[in-house]
């Protein structure tokens, strides 16, 4: 049985309300799901590193069909391809290379030495006979063991900056002024003053002219100086040298010129690296935390305003509606459009004008825009009381908004969480891509122990329901593929419910504590002892002691739901020719609704219930129901706290993102799209985890709130709050 604390246990604790009341391991029963979760991405990793078709995924094999750094060849790692032009040739896609093994990657211009070895199945025997050594025309880079050629940018670069308007005053003799320092004839930039210094391309051409030591000599002086003359037009003069096979292939070609592109990428980038990185993750990061604090001093005024520019749309639509339907004449309309042109000087669009000018003479349309206006009238009175009667959700909502801002700003180490686990997430998902890709590749050979105990103890079971295949190993391989798929969809929400109910942790820790002397441990940065990360870190030693069972039972909740949504996908791609029938469209079609509704419902209700277990220490069908039980009493402050969290997540995904992107512009110039594309990325994904950190922080205090005045009178609220939350449950 899972063990917990009783359900009415906090209710009883009156005297101590918050988070440290005395807890019990929660949903101790899921604790060995989690176990072999765990295990079973080391033991494929530990039990297939060494077999032949995980191997292949770091490291290649030369043109024997021998691995490059295992026996006879540890000491070269790395798998050249010195044939490419021609294995194109003879595969365009490049299933069967011819490699040789190398101690590190060729340079351009370099030469590699083949070697004799053991042919093996499917392996090529020497090319060359005469000699052994193969020409590197390219330069490489390694990559998962293979040495990838590509298009190198340009080696030398002269470029030089003259002035076309006012044009060159080229004149015979010792120039006076920098307007007669001119370029060079050859290239027909004669015409034009030079602007920068003299470089050896333009000293060298002035030589071949025949001009004398002394007038270079000013030439390059003057062009040095200070330009006193203003230049109206500039054009530019640019020498690039690169070099590259002549006789190489288009597919060749296309090949190194692209792997060639994204290495410049790449080099602009890890210039760039440190702009990159300020922008994208610690700029993204102020800026974020700027707007959401902006937003909680503002969210009234904002609100009002999104509200009554919501009612103004509504109310010039009806308007419109009346006016085709020929109950209004419309001089009220174009009265208040002339108002306004002549206030703000705007001229509106045609379109727009003939819709309160010129009226559908049509009966049928009239009765039509007629019942449609009168609908819309009743839906704009419904929404203005609905506005009236959640005035007091708004205030609340108001109060909520500027109390996370306040949590956030007292324990800035609420963002560590989401950045720590998202790079755990980042490592997980390499590691179960890894062993999905050597699941998938490995042979009977490779798994003879476990193929046989498949074949003892699985397959008479699935044969004794009709499940069992022919092929052993292919269902053995698809089992531990499906398998693996799930395990990872629990990784992930594992780490979601980690991050949630850490920051749930927290936030209510510091709700109830704040105050208190003896217990304020962790709540802040005004708390004894406190040190930058210590709430983080008191928050997940308390769940691993507690309550990692029930963050593992929500973790598994949510990837049988995603996964009941893929294999319905999966189904669905499968019988695509059969949705030509429209039952059968309309089918897929309702359950690929039900399963998204499904799915989306389990989210928000294990939310709730990760930020009950941190708040009340009840196991998680306890919390799952008091979530219940909590969505029943504020319905509508409970939507408006999601709305108002939606709306600020978007803002800040769309204008910091796009915004530092703009701002990088002047510091990168050419390396602009690829650094602006990374910053974005970096950007977008650091105001992610910020918003959905706020969005958590304003479940957990409406939680706590609530919680608060209901059971222990508003003790913990801060009484200097201009707005009493207590009032609230009595209100909503």
């Amino acid at each position: 049985m899972c063990c917990g604390a009783d359900d009415d246990e906090d209710e009883q604790a009156a005297g101590n309300p918050g988070p440290d009341i005395k807890r019990r391991c929660t949903d101790v029963c899921c604790i060995p799901v989690l176990v072999v979760f765990t295990i079973w991405p080391i033991a494929v990793v530990l039990g297939l590193k060494d077999v032949d078709g995980a191997y292949a995924l770091t490291h290649g094999h030369d043109h024997y069909g021998q691995f490059c750094g295992r026996e006879p060849l540890e000491a070269k790692p790395f798998a050249a391809f010195p044939d490419l032009e021609n294995d194109f040739k003879k595969d365009p896609l490049l299933q069967n290379r011819y490699g040789v093994c190398v101690d590190a990657c060729p340079q351009q211009f370099q030469s590699i030495t083949d070697y004799d070895g053991q042919l093996k199945e499917g392996g090529q025997p020497l090319r060359k006979t005469a000699s052994m050594d193969w020409y590197i025309s390219l330069p490489t880079i390694p990559i998962a063991g293979r040495c990838i050629p590509y298009d190198p940018p340009a080696e030398f670069t002269g470029a030089v900056e003259f002035c076309a308007d006012p044009p060159c005053l080229e004149k015979p003799g010792v120039p006076r002024s920098s307007r007669e320092v001119c370029g060079l004839r050859r290239d027909n930039t004669s015409h034009f003053w030079l602007l920068s210094e003299v470089n050896a391309i333009l000293e060298d051409g002035w030589k071949r002219e025949g001009v004398d030591d002394q007038v270079l000599a000013e030439r390059i002086r003057l062009a040095a100086n200070d330009k006193i003359q203003h230049c109206k037009v500039k054009v530019y003069r640019d020498t690039r040298v690169r070099t590259a096979p002549v006789d190489a292939s288009l597919t060749y070609s296309l090949l190194t010129k692209y792997t060639g592109q994204i290495f410049t990428w790449c080099t602009m980038i890890y210039e760039h690296r440190w702009l990159v990185l300020g922008l994208g993750i610690g700029g993204s990061l102020i800026l974020s935390m700027v707007i959401i604090m902006g937003f909680a001093c503002c969210v009234g005024l904002v609100l009002n305003v999104l509200i009554a520019l919501l009612f103004l749309v509504l109310i010039c639509a009806d308007y419109v509606l009346f006016f085709q339907a020929g109950i209004v004449t419309g001089r009220t309309g174009r009265m208040v459009v002339d108002l306004v042109q002549q206030a703000t000087e705007w001229d509106m669009p045609a379109e727009l004008e003939t819709l309160i000018e010129d009226s559908t003479e049509d009966e049928q349309m009239r009765a039509i825009y007629k019942w449609s206006a009168i609908g819309l009238l009743v839906g704009i009175l419904v929404l203005a009381c609905a506005a009236v009667a959640t005035r007091k959700n708004f205030r609340i909502l108001v109060e909520l908004l500027k109390e996370a801002s306040n949590t956030m700003r007292e324990m800035p180490s609420l963002l560590l969480a989401p950045f720590v686990l998202a790079l755990s997430m980042i490592f997980m998902s390499v590691v179960m891509l890894w062993v999905a890709l050597a699941v998938a590749t490995a042979s009977a050979t490779d798994i003879p122990r476990t193929l046989e105990a498949w074949h003892f103890y699985i397959h008479p079971a699935l044969e004794a329901v009709g499940l069992a295949q022919a092929d052993e190993m292919s269902q053995l391989r698809q089992t531990a593929l499906i398998f693996n798929l799930f395990v990872f969809l629990f990784i992930y929400h594992f780490h979601a419910s980690l991050c949630i109910a850490i920051t749930a942790m927290c936030v209510s820790h510091w709700y109830f504590y704040r105050n208190d002397p003896d217990r304020n441990a962790g709540t802040g940065v005004n708390s004894d002892g406190w040190f930058f990360g210590r709430p983080v870190l008191l928050a997940f030693l308390r769940l691993c002691r507690h309550h990692l069972g029930s963050l593992v039972f929500g973790s598994c909740i949510m990837a049988v739901a995603t996964m009941l949504r893929l294999i319905f996908e999966y189904i669905a791609a499968k019988t695509k020719d059969q949705e030509s029938n429209p039952v059968v469209r309309a089918v897929v079609c309702a359950c690929r609704c039900g399963l998204w509704c499904l799915e989306r419902c389990l989210q928000f209700i294990t939310e709730y219930a990760y930020v009950y277990v941190a708040v009340t220490g009840k196991t998680f069908c306890a919390s799952a129901h008091a979530s219940f039980v909590f969505f029943a009493k504020y319905p509508v402050q409970t939507a408006m706290d999601k709305m108002a969290s939606a709306a600020l997540g978007y803002l800040l995904c769309v204008t910091v993102p796009l915004g530092l992107a703009v701002v990088a512009f002047p510091w990168l110039s050419q390396a602009w799209p690829p650094c602006a594309f990374v910053i974005i990325a970096l950007s977008y994904v650091t105001t992610r985890l910020a918003a959905g950190i706020y969005d958590v922080c304003i479940t957990t205090l409406f939680v706590c709130v609530m919680r608060d005045c209901e059971h222990y009178g508003g003790r913990c609220w801060d009484p200097k709050h201009t707005y009493s939350a207590c009032k609230a449950p009595a209100e909503l």
